[in-house]
C-alpha cells in the first residue's frame, strides 16, 4: 500500500509539472509575439470637448501630449506679459481678466509658422477671456493640432492629444446667431455639441468648411493676414479626410503650438 501511495503521489507531481511547463511555454510565446509591452490605452478625463460636429471624434493614437501640471485651487489673473507659471489643469473656470472694451490680439506660434488672430472681446468676452487666461498660463504650449480634417478644420487645444482632454472645467461660451461667422480662418470653440461644454479645445475653419457647421460653436476670433491663412493651410495639408476616418481626422504631419502671445490696445 505504501508503494502504491508513493506511485500516486509521483503521478500527481509529474502531472502538475507538465501543466506548469505548458503554461510557461504559452507565456513565453505570447511575450515574444507582443514584444512584452502593454498596448497603450487612451487616457480618459472628465473634461469636455472633442468634436466640431455632432459626431464624437477622438484619436486612438495621441500625436502629442504635455505634462499634467495642476494650478492652485484659487488662481488669479495672469499678467498680460504671461505668467512664469505653466499650468495645464484647473479646478474651476477663470475669473474675468480682460477688459471687453479693449482690442486683443493673439499671436500663435506654431511649428508650421505664426498665426495672428483678432480676438472678438466685445462680441464674446467670456470665451476670449478663457482663451487669454489659458494662453497666459502657457496651457497651450507644446500642444498639437490633434484633429486636422482637410478642407474643414484645424483643431487643437487638448493637452492629452487624444481629443478628449481639457482644462479641468467647462463653461458656456455662447453660440453665434448665424453660421455666417464660420468663414475661412474663423476661430471657434470645439465642444461635444453644446456651447455649455466649452473648455480649452478650439478650431480654425478652413476654406468653405464652415458651411457644414451648425451654430453651436462659440466664435471668438478671426485669423488675419495672408501669412496666417497660409500657415493654417499648411497645417491642414498635413491632415486626413473626415469621410475616410470617421471624422477623427488624425494628422499625417503633426504640428504643435509653441507659444501664444497676447497684446491689448
Amino acid at each position: 500500500m505504501q508503494q502504491e501511495q508513493r506511485r500516486r503521489r509521483q503521478r500527481v507531481f509529474l502531472g502538475g509539472t507538465g501543466a506548469a511547463i505548458v503554461i510557461v511555454v504559452i507565456v513565453v510565446v505570447v511575450t515574444v509575439l507582443t514584444g512584452g509591452k502593454k498596448k497603450p490605452v487612451a487616457s480618459k478625463t472628465s473634461a469636455s470637448t472633442t468634436s466640431t460636429t455632432a459626431l464624437t471624434s477622438t484619436s486612438t493614437a495621441p500625436p502629442v501630449s504635455v505634462p499634467l501640471i495642476a494650478a492652485p485651487a484659487k488662481v488669479g489673473c495672469p499678467p498680460l506679459t504671461g505668467s512664469p507659471k505653466h499650468y495645464t489643469r484647473f479646478t474651476s473656470k477663470p475669473p474675468m481678466c480682460i477688459n471687453p472694451a479693449k482690442t486683443y490680439t493673439a499671436t500663435i506660434g506654431t511649428t508650421a509658422g505664426p498665426v495672428t488672430v483678432a480676438l472678438r472681446a466685445a462680441q464674446n468676452p467670456t470665451t476670449v477671456n478663457n482663451f487669454v487666461f489659458l494662453s497666459l498660463y502657457h496651457f497651450y504650449d507644446g500642444t498639437a493640432f490633434h484633429r486636422v480634417c482637410t478642407g474643414f478644420v484645424d483643431q487643437g487645444g487638448d493637452p492629452t492629444g487624444t481629443g478628449s482632454g481639457g482644462p479641468g472645467y467647462s463653461f458656456n461660451g455662447g453660440a453665434p446667431k448665424s453660421t455666417s461667422v464660420y468663414t475661412n480662418g474663423a476661430l471657434a470653440m470645439a465642444n461635444s455639441g453644446s456651447p455649455s461644454s466649452d473648455g480649452s479645445q478650439f478650431f480654425f475653419v478652413i476654406g468653405s468648411g464652415g458651411k457644414s457647421l451648425t451654430p453651436n460653436y462659440s466664435y471668438f476670433g478671426q485669423a488675419t493676414g495672408a501669412s496666417s491663412l497660409a500657415t493654417l493651410d499648411k497645417i491642414n495639408a498635413g491632415g486626413s479626410s473626415a469621410a475616410a476616418t470617421n471624422d477623427s481626422c488624425p494628422p499625417k504631419v503633426v504640428y504643435k503650438i509653441t507659444t501664444i502671445k497676447i497684446t491689448a490696445s
